[in-house]
């Protein structure tokens, strides 16, 4: 059985043509029956930081980004506590910094964490490692898994070991 909710950590809503790919990883997250929180639907912020980027003052600029950055934090931080689970997309050169921090706090919350890597490349630390190790080892140790496809993903418990 999927669980209730799902906090999708992920850097694709930094560009507007990675949406498709979010809308298909979310799609499937509802095929299982899952809630999704994907922190680039929060969009309370919008204004903000629209607000925000027109100050022409530099210090009241940094300081408005600052008071909003915070906001987005607290956010984030609320959907993460509020999810049963968290799957990290982690796609690119290198894992992005605030999705393997989404995935260490989830990690140390003790939710079950899991990643999707459709990359081909591999960004481990070694040879057959396709991600960083300690965000693997934070995926793997709270009893997650990586799936390397969307269609792979599944939060139903593995068969063997005493699951029918």
């Amino acid at each position: 059985m999927a669980p209730t909710t799902i906090y999708l950590a992920s850097p694709l809503g930094f560009s507007p043509e990675n949406s498709p790919y979010r809308e298909r990883v979310k799609e499937r997250l509802k095929e299982l029956g899952c809630t999704v929180f994907d922190p680039w639907e929060q969009g309370q912020f919008a204004g903000e930081i629209a607000a925000a980027s027109s100050l022409e003052s530099y210090g009241e600029r940094v300081a408005a980004f600052r008071r909003i950055a915070g906001g987005i934090g607290r956010c984030n931080e609320a959907g993460i506590r509020g999810s049963d689970l968290l799957l990290a997309v982690l796609d690119g050169a290198e894992v992005d910094s605030g999705t393997a921090s989404e995935v260490g706090f989830a990690s140390a919350l003790g939710k079950p964490c899991y990643g999707l890597r459709t990359d081909l490349r591999e960004c481990g630390d070694f040879v057959g490692i396709p991600v960083n190790l300690q965000v693997l080892h934070f995926i793997e140790g709270s009893g997650g898994a990586l799936f390397r496809s969307i269609g792979e993903i599944s939060f139903d418990p593995p068969r063997g070991a005493g699951n029918p």
